[in-house]
């Protein structure tokens, strides 16, 4: 029941950004540009989709052997949409943590994996962002300044995963935190330096490839022409619209990707309705079969003479 007042919270906060979004964009032109999508483009799209959770069902294999824990690929990518599905329905998304429950082990030995697979995601992002606020004048704006906001928590809570200092100046001011964090540096730290981490990034240089890929033919169906400049917005979309303040990130994706759409000439309305196509093939298709398995073998995996945590 904890949960419940962050999903209303959330829940009213998507509500008033779609309202602020339909007083400039009517819904009327927004389905009209989701009616230009055909159903081969987005057949193929979620086939890309579900091809590029591969490399994130790797990077997690890989950030769980530094645990001991050798989860075979099939089940990792299960698994990851498993975590996908559940992150659907819970505040800011912090149900995929919970794919850590369906592993046969220590919920403790599994848990540093999932916070730097999560990390690493964002790291990814962040990065892949960087070319669009250096070549796209136009979008040195609002969106900048959220984005320099977003690089500076993610750095400073990078900090705090990894390095001995931070975390024993923070035993020091919080001492009931002293205990959990005396356990987290004995799961975590090294892993930014560790082979797991590199390997990390080759995965999620695998699922944006492909999930880039997949956004790219939702577009194509979009726009008549599509401004180049146009694809470098795309880690931009999903880094700063899943921002754990709005439900599934519904409301802010779109209010983001109009900020983003507009000053291209790409149309008011292409960006609401792109924005909502990609969340459908790339979040809502693999969360749903994510849920889909949950009842199966494929969704459970315990560790070879190992117990159920």
């Amino acid at each position: 029941m904890k949960g419940v007042p962050a999903l209303l919270l959330q829940a009213v906060v998507s509500a008033v950004l779609l309202v602020w979004l339909l007083q400039r964009v009517p819904v009327a032109d927004v389905t009209a540009a989701l009616a230009r999508l055909r159903p081969t483009t987005l057949a193929l799209a979620v086939a890309l989709t579900l091809v590029s959770y591969l490399g994130r069902a790797q990077r997690w294999a890989k950030l769980l052997s530094r645990a001991g824990l050798r989860l075979p690929l099939g089940r990792a990518w299960c698994l990851t949409l498993l975590g996908v599905g559940y992150g659907l329905v819970t505040p800011g998304k912090v149900g995929e943590f919970a794919r850590v429950l369906h592993l046969g082990v220590p919920r403790a030995q599994a848990l540093a994996s999932v916070v730097w697979d999560r990390a690493t995601d964002v790291l990814i992002l962040e990065a892949l962002a960087l070319p669009a606020f250096v070549c796209v004048p136009a979008w040195r704006g609002p969106v900048l300044w959220l984005f320099a906001a977003v690089v500076g928590v993610t750095l400073a809570l990078v900090m705090l995963l990894e390095s001995r200092r931070v975390q024993g100046a923070v035993a020091r001011a919080l001492p009931f935190a002293a205990g959990p964090l005396a356990r987290w540096q004995a799961a975590s730290t090294g892993t930014l330096a560790s082979q797991a981490f590199r390997a990390g990034l080759a995965g999620g240089a695998f699922y944006y490839a492909f999930n880039f890929a997949a956004g790219f033919l939702l577009l194509r169906d979009l726009v008549a022409s599509v401004p180049p400049a146009l694809l470098l917005g795309f880690p931009i979309i999903p880094l700063l619209g899943n921002l754990p303040i709005a439900f599934s990130g519904l409301g802010l994706r779109e209010q983001v990707s109009a900020a983003l759409f507009a000053p291209l000439g790409a149309g008011a309305a292409a960006g609401p309705a792109f924005s909502l196509a990609w969340f459908a093939v790339a979040t809502l298709a693999p969360g749903v079969l994510g849920l889909l398995l949950a009842p199966t073998p494929w969704a459970r995996w315990a560790a070879p003479g190992g117990g159920r945590a």
